[in-house]
């Protein structure tokens, strides 16, 4: 599929690029006489070309960089920032771990399935899923994955014993994906239907939740059982209360992209 076809532009992903692969060095500009120590980067990692998301597994210092335009996943050792290459399939685009099983899911948006990385010992398996996936999150406490498709306006769940799959109607184009472990639900950002499907972990089962204009990014506070919705076209966040899905809209920057909880 050609770069115009995909749901950001060749220009933002080169820009993704760069910011990963670039040495960051933070200086403070003294204000007074005595000297002001600068933070600064530890070094910088080769990854692949035009390296695209990451992830990381805490249980074992391992971080995952998916690498869009080499067919890869650069592994990043962190007690010793050594990196190793493992081939995953066409155009990575997104990645998640599971790390109660040393699970690593990457979607690969131009051959439309999920490479399967083994953690222990970099083995690989491939889960066929949706036209073009490009978002994947996953559930640690029920070992289930949910890859969302761009094209086919569904979600691949997968589940992580045997790697079998189901399929989940969504809105249209869905691009991001969010998981709350505590209440076993699936929040899926659609971005031309400027919806939000929730998806019911234990049956399937799905709502629709209203929300801004293109919704593309969703992130989850399973503490408070809150979700926010960036609403790149209408410059604003969603925020659904998990417990009834009511919501509420909070005014953010010009074409908001991305959102941490």
């Amino acid at each position: 599929m050609s770069n115009k076809n995909k749901p950001v532009t060749k220009m933002k992903t080169r820009w993704l690029s760069l910011c990963l692969a670039a040495t960051i060095i933070l200086a403070a500009l003294p204000l007074h006489p005595m000297p002001v120590k600068a933070d600064t980067a530890a070094g910088s990692i080769a990854a692949g070309t035009s390296p695209r998301t990451v992830a990381v597994n805490p249980a074992t210092n391992k971080i995952y960089v998916a690498n869009c335009e080499s067919n890869n996943v650069t592994v990043i050792d962190g007690a010793s920032n050594s990196a190793t290459t493992v081939d995953a399939g066409t155009g990575p685009y997104a990645v998640a771990v599971n790390p109660a099983t040393n699970k690593i899911y990457v979607a690969n948006y131009d051959s439309s399935d999920v490479t399967v990385i083994n953690g222990a010992d970099n083995s690989t398996a491939t889960v066929a899923a949706g036209d073009t996936p490009c978002a994947v999150a996953v559930n640690p406490a029920t070992n289930k994955i949910y890859v969302a498709n761009y094209r086919s306006n569904n979600v691949t769940v997968i589940d992580g014993a045997d790697n079998s799959t189901a399929s989940v109607d969504v809105g249209a184009f869905p691009y991001a994906a969010a998981v709350n472990p505590a209440t076993n639900k699936i929040y899926v950002a659609n971005r031309d239907s400027n919806n939000v499907t929730v998806i019911d972990g234990a049956d399937n089962s799905t709502t629709t939740v209203a929300a801004g204009t293109n919704p593309l990014a969703v992130a989850v506070n399973p503490a408070t059982n809150k979700i926010y919705v960036v609403n790149y076209g209408s410059n604003n966040v969603t925020v659904i209360d998990g417990a009834d899905n009511s919501t509420a809209t909070v005014v953010a920057g010009t074409i908001p992209y991305g959102v941490a909880v």
